[in-house]
């Protein structure tokens, strides 16, 4: 008795269709960002956008990845320092919540971008001002130095509410966590306020 057998096409290396991330909504921008980790170059192209409303999707993407998975951004920090100069508020105060997570989860890398949020204290934006006030305040309270040789370096007086921040050593991981969780909880109110106003 002869077998038939049934031939299947057989594709390999074939890209599956691809949704563009600038159709998808952030949740799940987040979930393709982490199960794709390439797709973190499309979405941090979309700061370059021409639509303000897309630049600022992006920009809250980064800021919830941050949350859970900094370390996927610290090979795009240089593009996040450059997006900075946004002429959207809502672009920078994501941006500078991003960078100051990053600041605080990884020390180490903190005077790659100090500078840039030592400028956004001068932000023409309430909550830019806000936001780099507090990212420094974080990043002071794991270790003041950086951000003492910085504020030394510019000749500028520390602010006072970073004077109340700052500490002789590390913060212990319960304070480090609250530190977070005001962060979180400011960043969110005013994503709620900039919601209310856009409605």
């Amino acid at each position: 008795m002869v077998e038939t057998r049934t031939h299947r096409r057989v594709t390999r290396n074939r890209k599956k269709n691809r949704v563009p991330l600038a159709k998808l909504r952030t949740a799940e921008v987040v979930r393709t960002v982490v199960d794709h980790p390439g797709r973190l170059n499309e979405l941090v192209a979309l700061l370059d956008d021409s639509e303000r409303a897309l630049r600022g999707r992006a920009a809250a993407t980064l800021a919830r990845l941050s949350e859970s998975h900094a370390h996927r951004l610290i090979r795009v920090v240089d593009r996040l320092r450059e997006a900075l100069s946004d002429d959207s508020a809502y672009v920078r105060w994501h941006l500078v919540y991003t960078l100051g997570r990053l600041g605080t989860s990884f020390p180490v890398r903190a005077p790659l971008f100090l500078q840039e949020l030592l400028e956004r204290l001068e932000d023409s934006n309430r909550i830019v001002r806000s936001f780099s006030l507090q990212a420094l305040g974080c990043m002071a309270a794991r270790d003041p130095r950086p951000v003492e040789q910085l504020f030394a370096s510019a000749k500028k007086d520390v602010p006072p509410p970073l004077l109340r921040t700052r500490s002789p050593g590390r913060l212990k991981p319960k304070l480090r966590t609250k530190a977070h969780e005001i962060i979180a909880h400011v960043w969110s109110s005013a994503f709620r306020l900039h919601g209310a106003r856009a409605g």
